[in-house]
């Protein structure tokens, strides 16, 4: 039986979270229509229904260090903010969505309370190492992992967990046809295509796209007639973009949105590691991904990941089938040499187009996020 008044929290930092708990909350009001959903996130929950009482996808970034900087400066009032919200609605339920540095916090707080705590997206502690990806089973009441290795590491570490599916298998969908997509953004689709796709945050695009606009002028070089589009991901970053692509003086395609057409319409991506690459691997474009981080954050990162692969499709495969350059290796040459030699190699794009299928068949059946929504109901309803 459904209690009266239900109040369920929801709380995502970042666009990809935002993303994520948009689904959950459409599939939880779907099933119970008279839910009050709030909490903090951005736009796309605010379409789903739920009262955004903190929008702080702005101020996203990447990295431990960047994350330490930011928590510190701007998102320190938040929480503290946060912490009375819960305290004066006392929800049934709050379900925490990626975001691991604040989320983790806002657990134990709400473990003090008594609240009951699902982790939607959980820390990638099991990429790094098990005993932190205990200490997360100790202080939230299901996991709900979006990854079957996510699931076999936190079960491993004794955390109630389970994986309902990959989500995006619901919603990455192209309805065109390539030379349907190109008449849309007065693009030759008998000419090669190259997607630029540098990231949602801020840091992202900061530290990705002027070395991926420097490659594809090296790239140009190679391919004379190749066209670069670029798809603005976060709303907010679109006047960064289009200074950095107006200073490089190259001829690209600036794309609101539509991520998932100039994905489809794409010969080949330069992609910063992340959600992206596997809406890319779903849609079966091949792709070069490239990422950069702090000297900092990436000290930190080498003693603490323990998987070899970064990558979503690379990570779900378990194995290499996308060429990941990361720091240092996420150099100009580098990435426009690994892109001109895929573009001129059928027999690879053939190979990667069908590891990407393989890996996409470990995703799951699709209604995931209405499996996940059940069981934040039921333990709500508890």
């Amino acid at each position: 039986m459904e209690k009266k008044g239900l109040k369920i929290m929801l709380v995502a930092g970042e666009v990809s979270g935002d993303l994520h708990a948009s689904l959950l909350a459409r599939s939880l009001k779907v099933l119970s229509p008279g839910i009050k959903l709030f909490g903090m996130g951005g736009f796309r929950m605010k379409e789903m229904g739920v009262d955004i009482k903190f929008d702080v996808i702005k101020y996203a970034n990447i990295g431990i260090w960047e994350n330490a900087k930011n928590y510190f400066i701007t998102m320190r009032k938040i929480f503290k903010q946060v912490k009375e919200l819960i305290e004066t609605e006392m929800p049934q339920a709050i379900v925490l969505i990626d975001y691991q540095g604040f989320n983790m916090e806002l657990a134990k707080f709400a473990k003090k309370l008594n609240i009951p705590v699902i982790y939607f997206v959980p820390p990638q502690y099991w990429a790094w190492r098990i005993s932190r990806a205990g200490s997360v089973g100790k202080l939230v009441d299901k996991i709900i992992a979006i990854f079957p290795q996510e699931e076999e590491a936190y079960r491993e570490a004794g955390a109630n967990v389970s994986y309902e599916g990959n989500p995006l298998i619901d919603i990455v969908k192209v309805h065109y046809k390539k030379e349907d997509i190109c008449e849309m953004f007065i693009l030759d689709p008998n000419k090669p295509i190259a997607g630029l796709l540098p990231g949602s945050r801020f840091s992202e695009v900061r530290n990705l796209l002027p070395v991926m606009l420097s490659s594809a002028r090296l790239i140009k070089k190679k391919i004379p007639d190749i066209q670069f589009v670029l798809p603005i991901a976060a709303g907010h970053l679109k006047d960064e973009i289009k200074e950095m692509v107006d200073r490089s003086g190259l001829d690209v395609k600036i794309i609101d949105g539509r991520s998932h057409e100039v994905m489809s319409a794409s010969d080949v991506l330069i992609i910063c590691s992340g959600l992206a690459t596997l809406e890319a691997a779903i849609i079966g474009t091949p792709m070069v991904v490239i990422y950069k981080v702090s000297p900092i954050t990436e000290v930190i990162a080498r003693v603490l990941i323990k998987i070899p692969n970064v990558s979503p499709p690379n990570i779900i495969a378990g194995k290499k089938i996308v060429p990941e350059l990361l720091q240092a290796k996420a150099n100009p040459r580098n990435i426009s040499e690994t892109t001109v030699e895929l573009l001129k190699t059928p027999s690879k794009i053939k190979e990667m187009r069908a590891g990407l299928r393989e890996a996409v068949k470990k995703l799951g059946s699709p209604d995931s996020t209405t499996r996940a929504a059940k069981i934040v109901l039921e333990i709500a309803n508890k």
